[in-house]
């Protein structure tokens, strides 16, 4: 008697094929027994009813990670693979009591885009003109911060010979060379911690330092050090505003440390970029709002270095004709009135929802996306 072939489905080829159909998505969510699901800009959504069976999630986490077996007995794997055109941030993890693997991936461009396709303004250009200092990238899980990073990285590549030492866990984008050499460090791989590989790289020769995110007291102390030395540092935090930005930051040191440390971050802080992604009105696609804090004023300096001034900074974040630094509200008024994302999802977006429905009430624009008669 002849035994049934099972037909396992190929993972592998389905997220292939789901890349290649042009569907606007970020993220895909692998769970053992359940259908396979992807973030739009909107929502969840499956993209097949049927589960995904254990075995047929080998071959991915093979793909993976080879030792993927060993490695996830002690903790989650966090790594980055090539399939076809897209580059996949890939976190693989047990749930439920160690009953069910799960697989969280990350959808990246193969290779950087322009920083003029970011949805950044292009005047944001004139912070990477600076050869020393510090430029801070911010903003919550999923708004977009690796590839605004990787798009200056591009630029700097691109425009100047230097030398680029970058710190991640993992490697999110593969530079190649240009004009400038690039080191490309991967944590625990390369270097034990996000810390450790700062010091090491300060003594390898670097013009422009990338630090994928400030996580302790060692990494944003030697991130300041290097800023204050002549070296050109990018890294990013996960907060949702620029004061939040500067604020985490120095709450890193102790309360005698922190005013020496706010002055020095005054001195060597070039600007601060805090993002987030909205869907469009459509709903097919995502736009890009930010906030940006320019420290090109000596009054700006002064507000960064007393602590208990930041809030001040909030009256130079709105837009002015004599500076381009803005507040994350007037990014968002100007999308809503291009008619670019809706009212509702902009107040979604905005920490400051107060200020943004004020804002769009004296507009005559309602939450619901339409104007009001007078």
């Amino acid at each position: 008697m002849n035994t049934p072939t099972v037909l396992f489905r190929d993972l592998l080829q389905e997220i292939i094929e789901l890349v290649s159909i042009g569907k606007v998505f970020t993220d895909i969510h692998i769970e053992q027994d359940m259908p396979m699901m992807v973030k739009t800009p909107r929502k969840w959504q499956t993209m097949n009813a049927e589960p995904v069976q254990r075995e047929e999630l080998l071959p991915l986490l093979m793909a993976i990670d080879p030792e993927w077996e060993e490695k996830i007995a002690s903790g989650a794997i966090d790594r980055s693979f090539v399939l076809t055109q897209c580059r996949l941030r890939c976190n693989v993890y047990y749930s439920g009591s160690r009953e069910k693997i799960k697989v969280a991936i990350r959808r990246l461009p193969l290779h950087p885009i322009a920083i003029e396709k970011t949805g950044l303004p292009l005047y944001v250009r004139s912070m990477l003109e600076a050869t020393r200092g510090i430029i801070l990238v911010t903003g919550p899980t999923g708004s977009g911060k690796t590839t605004t990073i990787a798009a200056m990285l591009d630029y700097f590549n691109s425009t100047r010979s230097g030398h680029i030492i970058t710190i991640e866990e993992p490697i999110e984008y593969l530079l190649e060379r240009k004009q400038s050499i690039i080191s490309h460090k991967e944590v625990p791989t390369d270097t034990a911690s996000f810390s450790s590989g700062l010091r090491e790289a300060m003594r390898q020769n670097p013009d422009i330092l990338m630090v994928g995110e400030i996580r302790d007291f060692d990494t944003a102390d030697t991130l300041l050090h290097a800023g204050e030395s002549g070296h050109l540092v990018l890294a990013t935090m996960h907060t949702n505003s620029t004061l939040g930005a500067l604020s985490k930051l120095l709450a890193f040191f102790g309360t005698e440390q922190r005013e020496q440390r706010a002055a020095a971050l005054a001195t060597s802080l070039i600007g601060v970029i805090s993002q987030t992604l909205v869907p469009t009105e459509s709903g097919d696609s995502l736009a890009l709002a930010s906030e940006l804090l320019f420290n090109d004023h000596q009054q700006i300096a002064h507000l960064i270095a007393d602590t208990e001034k930041f809030h001040m900074l909030s009256d130079y974040m709105r837009r002015k004709e004599d500076n381009m630094s803005r507040s994350l509200n007037d990014s968002l008024t100007q999308l809503v009135v291009k008619k670019t994302v809706s009212a509702k999802d902009a107040m979604r977006a905005a920490y400051n929802r107060a200020e943004l429905h004020e804002i769009l009430s004296n507009m005559r624009i309602v939450p619901g996306g339409t104007i009001s008669t007078p």
